[in-house]
């Protein structure tokens, strides 16, 4: 009896002594094939979701720039399936879907009533409602994840829907997208930021479409697009979206595109906000993978993983 009573305090004791860790639950997960449907576009896209008795939170995840694919693909990275997978795994549901460029790409190549909204925001709004219809889905805890121009825009979406509950920014910025791209093509000594530059004052400025000038093209757009582009007053949004909804700002030390001195940019500006964390991984590049010695030819020819650092700080925060 002594014996049995010596071995179970010894045993005891090894629990106490290794901190009576308690195993976080990994979740099974489906995916969905979906439609996320704006008007007349459909866009294919994918829900996945983990298996569970109770509802779950989720995500909505928003594309940087340019046409991509629910996966937000670029060269051997697939960011946003990564993403998804991995939060499902910690009992978060999201959404990704074919941004409207990558399906409808050669419809909207003679569009010039193309605007920012069509390109990115309505989709976003159409996804976040999808979420909110469905009974398997904690609709008091919908939350955007942007990326790039997707972080950039993610707190104007905010300030459009108020039942958010609030945003993580991966490697967002305030600074126009216009500056982003010259200050890209310039360090890489591309042979258009000359022509570019010559039309840089005019469109960076452009805030109505010039009759007769609807054609004008600049930077892959029409000049709808950066008229309504340009009604945004970047740093505003985020300030007001800091006042109601909950922020996470993330930027990775080797980001080729966003300079890591952005953060401490969003740290200024939104000085004494609460709502607002902030995290920074100096070995990480643009799409959140380890990135240390690459530069922009070689940057993303092979496939890595989300660190689950970063996995973590996001469930963390869309958890608490």
């Amino acid at each position: 009896m002594k014996r049995k009573m010596l071995i179970y305090l010894l045993f005891c004791l090894s629990l106490m002594m290794n901190g009576c860790k308690t195993k976080v639950t990994e979740y099974s997960y489906q995916e969905e094939n979906i439609i996320v449907t704006t008007e007349e576009f459909e866009l294919p896209g994918m829900l996945t979701i983990p298996e569970s008795k109770d509802v779950v939170p989720a995500v909505v995840l928003i594309h940087g720039s340019g046409p991509s694919n629910m996966n937000e693909a670029i060269g051997a990275l697939e960011p946003f399936e990564n993403l998804a997978q991995e939060l499902a795994k910690k009992g978060i549901a999201s959404i990704r879907y074919h941004k409207r460029t990558f399906v409808y790409g050669s419809t909207l190549a003679n569009d010039y009533s193309f605007t920012i909204y069509d390109e990115v925001i309505d989709d976003v709004l159409s996804a976040i409602a999808m979420l909110r219809a469905d009974k398997r889905i904690d609709s008091k805890n919908i939350f955007l994840i942007g990326h790039s121009m997707g972080g950039q825009l993610a707190p104007i979406i905010l300030n459009l829907d108020k039942n958010i509950k609030g945003a993580i920014l991966l490697a967002g910025t305030t600074e126009h997208i216009i500056d982003v791209a010259m200050r890209q093509l310039q360090e890489q000594g591309s042979p258009y930021y000359d022509t570019y530059n010559s039309y840089y004052e005019y469109f960076r400025n452009l805030k109505e479409v010039v009759p007769g000038e609807e054609t004008y093209f600049y930077m892959g757009a029409y000049e709808a697009y950066w008229a309504s582009y340009n009604k945004f007053e970047l740093q505003s949004e985020v300030i007001e979206a800091s006042k109601h909804y909950q922020l996470l700002i993330m930027q990775g030390g080797q980001d080729l595109q966003v300079p890591k001195t952005t953060l401490d940019d969003y740290k200024n500006l939104l000085k004494g906000k609460e709502n607002v964390q902030y995290k920074y991984y100096e070995e990480l590049n643009h799409c959140f993978v380890y990135g240390v010695g690459e530069n922009i030819n070689n940057a993303y020819l092979i496939r890595k993983k989300i660190p689950t650092e970063v996995i973590d700080d996001i469930v963390i925060f869309i958890k608490k």
